[in-house]
Formats: structure tokens, C-alpha cells, sequence
């Protein structure tokens, strides 16, 4: 590949993705339901004697709640714009990062690492770029290797390259593709495949072409991105390990866990995903495919939930930060949990938030009922769509789309949705006995 035809590839990718504008519509987000969801993290954190929680919700069809409690350090509380680490929710945007290259022709996920990477022992140059992705490769995880937490704790101030990180891979586990095991060496390969393939540092492709285009000011590369904003501090077994340089830790965690964020601009970025932002429908669906004993796509889990399917992924980093991210699949809401200390358990408030949320199914104000009470038909619609409560007249009726946005407001009963494209919106029908929601699809 001569390098003009690389550079025009590399372009393409930049100018397709510098066109997404991500936009939230402001909405008034249902102050008794805000309440809940703040209490909750409240009491969370005094009883597992947290130091401080960001969390972020998007709750399509009712708006974006923001809720913090606790401190940084003493003196200092969490505020929504403190960004966290938040380690292995690192991967997915790796993963998409090597799907825009694939949409680009770039590389294809079922190219073999031998022609990115140099040979490392322990390492098969015959393993595929997907088997990294879903971690159905077999390496062993480089963080279990000797070396890993030595050599972090006696030089933190050390920036490691990936080449030297790839020296403490022991002997693998399976035969490449014939299992599946999480393991933190796939993603560090990942990262040194786009290099490789495009001819810049994994962190300039992250920034020009994930971070930038969706305005994600607050979210970087740990080590090598300039830092704008106030990260809040890490506490790890009581202590305060803001004063220790994560230079070596975050230079080694790399492209599998070495990324900042605030808990707002980790639901943006899920939600520009989920929403078809980010990439084209092939690619979402290589995102989507699940396999193995983790149920794993490429930076996420297909996980049960209360009884619900939802795509997940968590990630915990010495020193200590751990977060949750939480997408279900069935309403479209988004929860960002951010703990700044480890031990913590942020997947576990995500659970208890996601809670509150379906016991308050609209969270428009407390005399909102059900969709039992509504009925929306033909569901799922091809385009017309008539609506009908029992003994009750209909004021006012809006749809959403699952970035929150009123696509269409009307006080009539019969809607034409024809020129809507295919997915999942939110009927909201608003009589003089309270609101009234339902979930539609368009075919």
C-alpha cells in the first residue's frame, strides 16, 4: 500500500467522523425521580464508606439526571466535571477505533496480527485481529506477568513502551480461537495494530477520531493527552495516591485501560454509539456479536440484569478508580457510575440505579402510569399509529427518539410515522389524569 493511497484511507475516517455532531436535547428531568436516584448514591456511599461517586443517567424520553456525592480529598467534594479513571471501559473505545479502520478498508478484523505487530514470545503472529477483540485469543493476561507490578511500583514515573509491556506475556492458555478468556494483553495488541496500520500514535487516532468529533473535551489518554480539567483524586485500602506518579501504571495499562472521564461524557459517548453515530450498521453489529463463556463482543458483555438484557463493561485500575457502564437494551438508558477508590463495587450501584429507574418506568412526575393503561397499535408499525386510553381524552402527544429528543408533538390520536426511520421511540401521551408512555418500534 503506497502511502498517499494510506493517507487518503486515514482521511476518510477523520472527515466521516468529524461530521457527528452529538447533541442532548435539555429536558427537565423529573425532580421526585432525581431525588431517588441522589438519595440512593447518597446512602451507597456513607454505607460502603465510599469516598466519592459521579454518577450520570440518560433516561430517553425523559431527560439526562447528573447526581455526585462525597469527596476528593479533604476539603474538596466530587463535582460532575471531575474526571475519573476509568480502566477497562478503555476497550470499547479501542474496539470501535479498529472497526472505523476495518469500515475504512484499513485492516480487516480477520487479518493476522503478524502483519501489524513484531513477534513476541508467548505470542501466535497467526492470531486474528477479532480473536484480540472478543478475547477468544489465548494469550495470557499480561497483568498477571512477572514483572508487571514491580516494575510499576519501583519506576512510577517510568513511561513503558507496549513492546516492553509485551515482554512480560507468559505461555498461553488455549490454542487461538478454540476458547475464551478476558485478558488485558489483547487490547495492548489492538492498540499497536492502528499504529502500525495507519502510521500515527493510538492516542492522536483516538482523539481526531472518536474524542474531537463528538466533543468529548473532558475524556483523555492518560500520559498522553494533555489533562484540561480536574481529575479527582484515587484512593486505594485508605489512602490518598494522588501524590504517586501514574506515569508507569497508565503507560503500561495503555490502550486496555488508561483512559479519563466524567460520568456525563461516558453516557454521551454510549449514547452517540448505541444511536448509530458512531458507526455504520455492519459495524455495530461485529460490536454486538457475543461469544463465548464472557459473552463478549468487542468492549462490551451481554449481561442479565434485574431480569433484563443488558451490554455492559466495568473497569477497575490500581490506585485506585473503578467504574461502571450500563446500557439496556430494552428502554435505551444509559447509567455511568465513577467510584474514586478501590475496593468499590460501581457495577453494583449501576444495578440499584438501574432499579429506581424501571419501579419509576416514565419518571415524569409521580402520577405517571404505566403502559399497561396505553395502548399503541399496530406495534411494531410500518407507519401509521393509533393511540387510545380507556375513559380518558388525549391533550397532548409527543414522541421521542432514544437520544431524548421530541421528534414529533401533536394532539392527534393517529399518527403517520412513515418517514421515521427504523428503530425504537417513546409514545408520550399526556391527559388530564397524568402522562402515559409507551415504547414503539418502527419497522
Amino acid at each position: 500500500m503506497n502511502v498517499m493511497k494510506e493517507m487518503k484511507k486515514i482521511c476518510s475516517i477523520l472527515i466521516t467522523l468529524s461530521s457527528l455532531i452529538f447533541i442532548v436535547n435539555a429536558q427537565t428531568f423529573d425532580p421526585i425521580l432525581a431525588s431517588k436516584l441522589q438519595n440512593k448514591i447518597d446512602s451507597i456511599r456513607i454505607a460502603g464508606n465510599l469516598k466519592g461517586i459521579s454518577a450520570c443517567i440518560i433516561y430517553p424520553g425523559v431527560g439526562t439526571w447528573k447526581g455526585v456525592t462525597g469527596i476528593s480529598h479533604t476539603g474538596f467534594p466530587i463535582t460532575s466535571d471531575m474526571e475519573f479513571g476509568i480502566g477497562s471501559n478503555t476497550k470499547l473505545f479501542t474496539g470501535v477505533l479498529l472497526l472505523k479502520l476495518a469500515e475504512n478498508n484499513i485492516i480487516n478484523l480477520d487479518d493476522s496480527i503478524y502483519q501489524y505487530v513484531p513477534n513476541f514470545n508467548n505470542v501466535n503472529p497467526n492470531i486474528t485481529i477479532r480473536q484480540l477483540l472478543n478475547h477468544t485469543s489465548g494469550l495470557a493476561d499480561v497483568n498477571n506477568g512477572i514483572g508487571y507490578p514491580d516494575s510499576i511500583l519501583t519506576n512510577p514515573n517510568r513511561i513503558f513502551t507496549p513492546t516492553e509491556v509485551m515482554t512480560w506475556v507468559g505461555p498461553p492458555l488455549f490454542p487461538a480461537g478454540s476458547s475464551w478468556n478476558y485478558c488485558n494483553t489483547n487490547y495492548i495488541l489492538a492498540g499497536m495494530v492502528a499504529e502500525s496500520a495507519t502510521g500515527q500514535s493510538f492516542g492522536q487516532l483516538l482523539r481526531d477520531s472518536i474524542l474531537s468529533p463528538l466533543q468529548l473535551d473532558s475524556t483523555f489518554l492518560g500520559v498522553y493527552d494533555s489533562v484540561l480539567y480536574t481529575i479527582a483524586h484515587p484512593w486505594q485500602g485508605g489512602v490518598d495516591k494522588f501524590s504517586t506518579s501514574r506515569k508507569a501504571l497508565n503507560s503500561v495499562a495503555w490502550s486496555a485501560g488508561a483512559m479519563y472521564s466524567t460520568s456525563g461524557e461516558m453516557v454521551q459517548w454510549y449514547n452517540a454509539l448505541m444511536n448509530g453515530q458512531v458507526l455504520n450498521q455492519y459495524s455495530f453489529n461485529e460490536l454486538t456479536t457475543f461469544v463465548g463463556s464472557g459473552n463478549y463482543g468487542i468492549g462490551l458483555y451481554n449481561t442479565n440484569m434485574l431480569g433484563r438484557t443488558v451490554w455492559q463493561h466495568g473497569g477497575t485500575i490500581w490506585g485506585g478508580y473503578n467504574s461502571s457502564m450500563v446500557y439496556d437494551t430494552a428502554t435505551g438508558i444509559i447509567i455511568c457510575v465513577l467510584i474514586n477508590q478501590i475496593p468499590a463495587q460501581a457495577f453494583q450501584v449501576s444495578i440499584q440505579l438501574l432499579s429506581n429507574l424501571i419501579n419509576n418506568p416514565v419518571g415524569l412526575n409521580e402520577s405517571t402510569i404505566t403502559e399497561k393503561l396505553i395502548t399503541v397499535y399496530p406495534n411494531p408499525t410500518n407507519g401509521i399509529v393509533n393511540i387510545k386510553i380507556p375513559n380518558q381524552t388525549i391533550q397532548n402527544i409527543k414522541v421521542y427518539n432514544l437520544q431524548g429528543q421530541i421528534t414529533k408533538e401533536t394532539t392527534e390520536c393517529q399518527l403517520d410515522l412513515s418517514n421515521y426511520l427504523k428503530g425504537m421511540y417513546f409514545i408520550q401521551a399526556q391527559t388530564n389524569q397524568g402522562f402515559y408512555s409507551y415504547k414503539l418500534i418502527k419497522q
